[in-house]
C-alpha cells in the first residue's frame, strides 16, 4: 500500500550493516555502557579485577574490568581473570533485556543462569581466584551491593549463614 513501509531496511530499528548486527557481544557491551546496575557492581571492583568472557555463539576472548569505577567490556583475553564465564545466547539475550534491573535483581539473574538445565541458557564458570583474593579485588562487594534479593536466593538454594559464600565458590572450582 503507498505510505506503508515494510521493508526491514526501511525500520530504523532494523540493522543495515553487518556491523549492526546485535550479536552478544555487542548486547553485553551496550548493557555495561547504559545499566546503573553495571556501573554500580564495578564501582565496587579494586584495580586488577577481571572476568575473561567467551560467548557459545561469538568466536573469540573478551574481557570485563572497571576502569576508573566504571564497567569495561572489551574484546581480548583477559590476562589474570578471578573466574572466566561462558555465556549463552540465552543467557545474554535474559540479562541485556534488563538494563532497569538493579544489582540484586541482576545477581540472581545471573545464578538462574548458572544452574540452568538447557544449554542456550546456561552460563557457565570457571573460578580462578580463591575466597581472599574475591575480596581483596571487590567481587564480595557487588555480592553485598546486590543486598538482601541475592542474599535471600542463595538462602532459599540452601546457601545459609557465613559459610555460604564459601560453599559455592567451592562448587564453581569443582565445575
Amino acid at each position: 500500500m503507498p505510505g506503508e513501509q515494510t521493508s526491514a531496511s526501511t525500520d530504523p530499528s532494523s540493522p543495515r550493516e553487518p556491523s549492526d548486527i546485535l550479536t552478544s557481544d555487542v548486547l553485553l557491551r551496550r548493557f555495561f555502557e547504559t545499566s546503573a546496575a553495571g556501573r554500580r557492581a564495578a564501582a565496587s571492583l579494586k584495580r586488577g579485577a577481571a572476568v575473561g568472557v567467551r560467548f557459545t555463539d561469538v568466536p573469540g576472548d573478551f574481557r570485563f574490568h572497571s576502569v576508573d569505577g566504571k564497567p569495561a567490556f572489551e574484546a581480548g583475553k583477559a590476562m589474570d581473570p578471578d573466574f572466566e564465564l561462558t555465556l549463552a545466547p540465552g543467557a545474554v539475550a535474559a540479562i541485556t533485556a534488563r538494563p532497569q534491573a538493579d544489582v540484586g535483581e541482576l545477581g540472581i539473574l545471573f545464578f538462574q543462569h548458572i544452574i540452568a538445565k538447557e544449554e542456550n541458557e546456561k552460563i557457565r564458570v570457571k573460578l580462578h581466584s580463591g575466597l581472599v583474593r574475591l575480596t581483596m579485588r571487590g567481587w564480595l562487594g557487588v555480592l553485598a551491593a546486590g543486598g538482601p534479593k541475592v542474599i535471600g536466593w542463595m538462602a532459599q538454594k540452601g546457601l545459609k549463614g557465613p559459610s555460604a559464600v564459601a560453599s559455592a565458590l567451592s562448587r564453581l572450582k569443582k565445575g
